[in-house]
């Protein structure tokens, strides 16, 4: 029995772990996704007919000869007939990703072989030069790439040429190109891109300043339920209480109003102080204080410390484990939210990471590695502040069940 619990704890923890995993394996695949990698591109297919060959691969020159010895078709390359080289048609490729081009080569006599680039602006920029000696059998070559070298725009690449010098006859069959697996230009790309570097600061100032404002007002309201004795405490705390109660859904359009009002719309105010005070914070905050001795306060009145005193100097630091809570609580929310964002802000600049990846497919040429990379950029700083709370939040949950 003990056996089969544990396999079907085993097996939730996986099934929910599976997302995660997935969204990490595919940040750091260069194109297609983590079933379907695309690893290698191939640029000759020659056993293709030739109208269709003609679209692909485009001759310097004259047009190039195609060979076809038993089952395998191959061009072949004259400089003497004015064929001087093919042209591999990419579209509008960025090389970024790219590890090496491999192709296969036959050489009757010495050659030398030009490998460049043609960008969308027609600047071409070699990469590679190599003397070839006489190969009488296929051989496999393998050229090195390194973007970041070049000096063409290499995010949007047309073509791959590749050309001979001298006198002789060279074939030349499967050209592919290889990307690096696993990479890192992913992450890079979407920290270029566009406006995510703002996006992340947007998203890092909000959510800093709203557990500040919670931490603090939050504690301070909680003080005073806690601690201080006045009429239709109850009440207004019930008040408080059920305020929780209320979708967010419901409240967006009084605080838009009360935002254009006072001309704070698309600013950070309009994303921060909707946050500052949450009525979860002052509940959790306030049942924690009434945990805590009232003889420290006693106390604390003999030696002539004030209210604001004894919340500071006390309270605050023995309620460590719920303002660890209460902070990252907060925090995730915040980092998470997509609905107050969206309404209060116009522009792109004040966009949040999560409006942002949200209209990324919009905005942008979507492809799923980058994608996946950018939901890993924007999910790291939740992972990195639990981790960093996580004894305090362990604690502060013991603590309390423990009390109670």
């Amino acid at each position: 029995m003990r056996v089969l619990i544990y396999a079907l704890l085993i097996f939730f923890l996986v099934i929910s772990l599976l997302p995660t995993f997935l969204m990490f394996s595919t940040a750091f695949v260069p194109e297609g996704d983590l079933f379907n990698r695309t690893i290698e591109k191939i640029m000759s297919d020659f056993e293709a007919p030739r109208t269709v060959l003609l679209t692909r691969v485009r001759p310097i020159g004259k047009t190039f000869e195609l060979v076809k010895e038993e089952q395998n078709s191959f061009a072949r390359l004259d400089p003497v007939k004015g064929v001087k080289g093919l042209a591999f048609s990419m579209g509008s490729s960025d090389i970024n990703r790219l590890s090496h081009v491999v192709f296969k080569l036959r050489s009757s006599s010495t050659l030398r072989m030009v490998v460049s680039f043609k960008d969308i602006k027609e600047n071409v920029e070699r990469f590679a030069e190599i003397v070839i000696d006489p190969i009488p059998r296929w051989k496999t070559m393998r050229v090195d790439v390194e973007a970041k070298k070049l000096k063409l725009d290499v995010l949007h690449v047309s073509q791959l040429r590749i050309e001979i010098e001298g006198d002789g006859i060279l074939d030349i069959d499967d050209v592919t190109l290889v990307n690096r697996y696993p990479t890192l230009y992913n992450f890079v790309k979407i920290l270029r891109e566009d406006y995510f570097g703002r996006y992340l600061l947007n998203s890092t100032i909000v959510s800093v300043c709203s557990v500040l404002g919670n931490l603090f007002f939050c504690s301070l309201v909680a003080y005073a339920f806690a601690r201080k004795q006045f009429r239709m405490k109850e009440l207004l705390f019930s008040l408080v209480l059920s305020t929780m109660m209320i979708p967010p859904q419901v409240t967006i359009i009084p605080t838009f109003i009360l935002m254009r009002k006072l001309n704070l719309i698309n600013t950070y105010w309009a994303l921060i102080l909707p946050n500052l005070v949450t009525p979860f914070g002052i509940f959790l905050m306030r049942q924690y204080f009434e945990q805590l001795p009232t003889e420290l306060d006693q106390a604390a009145r003999m030696d002539g410390a004030g209210d604001f005193r004894i919340f500071w100097n006390i309270l605050l630091p023995l309620s460590k484990p719920a303002l660890s809570v209460l902070g990252i609580n907060t925090f995730v929310l915040t980092w998470n939210d997509v609905f107050y964002p969206l309404i209060l802000t116009t522009s792109r600049e004040m966009r949040t990471v999560q409006i942002g990846l949200a209209l990324y497919q919009k905005l942008n040429v979507f492809t799923w590695p980058t994608l996946m990379a950018a939901s890993t950029i924007a999910g790291l700083p939740i992972i990195i502040v639990f981790l960093i709370f996580e004894k305090r939040i362990i604690s502060g949950i013991l603590e309390g069940a423990i009390k109670s």
